[in-house]
Order: C-alpha cells, then sequence, then structure tokens
C-alpha cells in the first residue's frame, strides 16, 4: 500500500476507509460504495473465503441511489502520479492506473470483477503464468 493517509474517492471525492480481510487492505466509498484495490489485490480478493469476501460486499452499500456511471474520461490515480482510464475487466469496466496497477471498482462491480479474476484463473495454464510473471515489472 502506498504511504498516502487519506485516499480520496475517485467518484465523489470523499475520504476512503480502511478495512482489512485476512490480511488485505481496502479502501472503501462509505458515500458511494466504490472500492480502491492496490496492484495484485483484486486477484487476492478473489481467493478469499465467501464469509469475507460477503462481509466486504455488505460493506459497500454506499448511500442510496444508482451506482456511477461509466465514463470515457480520464481521472488523476488516487494513490499515486498516474492517471486512470476505464478497462474491462471481464464483463465490467473498472478504473485502471497504468502507472502503480490498482483499480477502482464502483458499487456493484465487485462481485464481477471478483469472477472475472477466477475465471481467468481457471482458464490461465502454467505456461501462461510463467509467461506473465516473466513479463511483469
Amino acid at each position: 500500500m502506498p504511504d498516502a493517509t487519506n485516499i480520496c474517492c475517485v467518484k465523489c471525492n470523499s475520504i476512503l476507509d480502511k478495512a482489512t480481510f485476512q490480511g488485505l487492505e481496502v479502501d472503501l466509498c462509505p458515500k458511494c460504495g466504490g472500492l480502491w484495490l492496490d496492484r495484485g489485490e483484486i486477484a487476492r480478493a478473489a481467493k478469499l473465503p465467501e464469509k469475507e469476501l460477503a462481509h466486504l460486499r455488505n460493506l459497500l452499500t454506499g448511500q442510496p441511489g444508482p451506482p456511477p456511471i461509466p465514463t470515457e474520461s480520464i481521472a488523476p490515480c488516487p494513490v499515486c502520479p498516474g492517471s486512470l482510464a476505464e478497462v474491462m475487466l471481464g464483463a465490467v469496466h473498472v478504473d485502471y492506473c497504468g502507472k502503480c496497477q490498482g483499480i477502482f471498482l464502483d458499487r456493484g462491480e465487485l462481485e464481477a470483477a471478483v469472477d472475472a479474476v477466477r475465471a481467468r484463473d481457471r482458464n490461465t495454464t502454467p505456461e501462461e503464468i510463467v509467461i506473465a510473471i516473466s513479463t511483469v515489472g
């Protein structure tokens, strides 16, 4: 996790709350129900026991109303000097920082993002994992 103590929400500019699930620290927006995950944390979230994942989902309620609508605009990353751009993670649009590789999920996107990571992990061959690991960095 970067050293930033107060991370602001990408969508509504509220201060994000920190929560820990089996050693995985995430940043939750109490206002809009969004979720910031640092590099690799979506893969770790996909491996959480269902009870912990359900608890995380319950914390992501935010205030009543629809979640933010995906846009084509580029926003500044809340934790580094990079920029966020919308990318597809499975069937869901997520805000992704190409510099620190963090992602922001709008309220309601966690389940689809976790499903996409789990599907990717099931469909990845050992050779593809070795290639991916050797090209990171």
